[in-house]
Formats: C-alpha cells, sequence, structure tokens
C-alpha cells in the first residue's frame, strides 16, 4: 500500500525509507531491519514500536502509523543536517531558536523518561526538523531500554561519541534516565556553538576533556587513568555570554553535571526560570 521514493539514511538497526500511500497520498518514513540482520536486529525493530506507541500522546516524539515495517510519519530532514547548513552559511541560532528547541526536545524525552524509556541514543542526527512547522521530534529509538528491564550480561558500549554520559564511558552498571540528559546538554551547547562540544572518536581523549571542561573535584573512579580535574569549569569559554544568558547557562549546565544524581531531570530542566522567559517555546 506504499510506494518507496527513495532511502533517507539509516537508523541503528535499519533502513529509513521515504514512502507515499498509494491511497491516500500520505508521505511516510518506513524502517525497515538489514536484509542480512539477525534476529535481535528485528527484536530492536520490534521494541522500537512498543516505545513509539508509548510515547504517542507526546508531540516532540515522531508518531508511529504501521507497525511490521515500522511506517512512521514523514516529518523532515535531522537537525545534524540543519546545524551543519546553518554553520557553513554562518547562520547561527539565536537564544530564543535553541530555547523552543531544548523546550521541545526537553518535553519529548521527559515523556519517554515518564513511561520508563530511556533513548540512549540522543544526537542531532536522531532529531527530526518538520518541513512545514520546524517542530522536532525525537526518532531512531533503537537503541532504547525499559528502566525496569535488567541490563543484557553481555552488554557492549552502545550510543554515539560526543554524546555519551561519563558514567557511559566509564563503563557504569545501571546508566538510567541521565544520560539522556547529559546528551541534550551536548545538543544545547552543538545549537549555541555551532560545533560539538565533544568531537573526539577516542572515548579516553573524550572522557578527559569532559573532567578538564567541566572542572568536577578529584573522583576516585578517576584515578586509574591517572587523572586530575581542572580547578575551575570552562564550559564559560565555549559558551560566551552574548551567545547565551546566564539563564540559559544555568540550564545548560545543569543538563552537563559530571554526577547523574547532579543533573537535572527532563521535567525540572523545564521549570528553570529560561523558559519562563519566552512564552512560545513550548
Amino acid at each position: 500500500s506504499y510506494k518507496r521514493l527513495r532511502k533517507i539514511g539509516e537508523g541503528a538497526f535499519g533502513a529509513v525509507s521515504k514512502a507515499r500511500h498509494r491511497r491516500t497520498g500520505e508521505v511516510v518514513a518506513i524502517k525497515s531491519v538489514h536484509e542480512k540482520g539477525r534476529g535481535g536486529e528485528a527484536a530492536a525493530l520490534l521494541r522500537e514500536a512498543v516505545l513509539l506507541a508509548a510515547c504517542a500522546a507526546n508531540p516532540a516524539v515522531v508518531a508511529l502509523r504501521e507497525d511490521l515495517h515500522l511506517v512512521m510519519e514523514y516529518v523532515g530532514r535531522s537537525l545534524y543536517d540543519v546545524i551543519s547548513e546553518r554553520c557553513r552559511l554562518n547562520l547561527p541560532f539565536s537564544e530564543s531558536e535553541t530555547r523552543r528547541a531544548m523546550a521541545q526536545l526537553l518535553a519529548g524525552v521527559g515523556t519517554m523518561h515518564a513511561h520508563g524509556i530511556v533513548h540512549r541514543d540522543l544526537k542531532p542526527g536522531n532529531v527530526l526538523v518538520g518541513e512545514r512547522d520546524g517542530r522536532l521530534k525525537i526518532c531512531d529509538l533503537g537503541l532504547a531500554r525499559s528502566v525496569a528491564a535488567p541490563p543484557p550480561l553481555d552488554a557492549e558500549l552502545e550510543g554515539t561519541p560526543g554524546y555519551m554520559a561519563p558514567e557511559v564511558l566509564l563503563c557504569e552498571k545501571g546508566c538510567g534516565e541521565p544520560v539522556d540528559v547529559w546528551a541534550l546538554g551536548c545538543v544545547m551547547a552543538e545549537l549555541v556553538a555551532g560545533q560539538s562540544l565533544f568531537p573526539e572518536d577516542d572515548l579516553c581523549k573524550q572522557l578527559v576533556n569532559i573532567i578538564y571542561l567541566l572542572g568536577i573535584p578529584d573522583d576516585v573512579s578517576l584515578m586509574p587513568l591517572g587523572i586530575t580535574a581542572a580547578a575551575m569549569s570552562k564550559l564559560r569559554d565555549k559558551v560566551p555570554e552574548e551567545r547565551l544568558s546566564p539563564a540559559g547557562f544555568d540550564v545548560l549546565r545543569g543538563l552537563l553535571q559530571y554526577h547523574p544524581k547532579d543533573r537535572l531531570t527532563a521535567a525540572a530542566a523545564l521549570q528553570m526560570q529560561w523558559f519562563s522567559d519566552d512564552a512560545t517555546a513550548m
């Protein structure tokens, strides 16, 4: 009942195609497992369908149209593409644009967390920008997990370098919702600065740079690495006040706390003064 138009990308476990419903003309995005996919990839696709259905009420999470192939609404290009284009054209995001984007993303992640779902791979490439209204929608839940589910015994380091929280890089067990909050902090910094906060592919270098950037106190878990933290945070140097107000920086700093227990929750972040400064943010 769908005519495939073109391939538009690759998700964590499958290819994504743009398609049109033959009868209604609705344009959708269809995700299919790779032809040589293993059983685990098919299971991940089904799990993503369940997780999307649980978050169906929130407009900040991409909507599921049909199952089997995961026929979802077609939204548009990724936030990564938009950031790259605007950087190329020297058109940085205004603070108001960043605030509206973060309000939508935090609302979407808050809905996931309220349903016990951790995305685990939030990044600009997994956020879609609506072609008509510019609204942001979170997609690609292929690595998502229920917080109630026990972690697999053979769990591997999963996620995308540059957006992994410190506890993920340190292979700590029981990582939950705070990893998504950290990733959103990285996305926010990228919107403000126009470039990735942690561009390194080397995970050890990324951890070192996190420590130097945040200026955390010495932590016993880092001693085997021979790392000594900087005395003061250098985060403000990356996002100067002319690009992000003190109220906005308070949000960013709350999202990028080194210790998971110190990080804002998505719901708490939305209660910060910065979002009250713009009634249209939501």
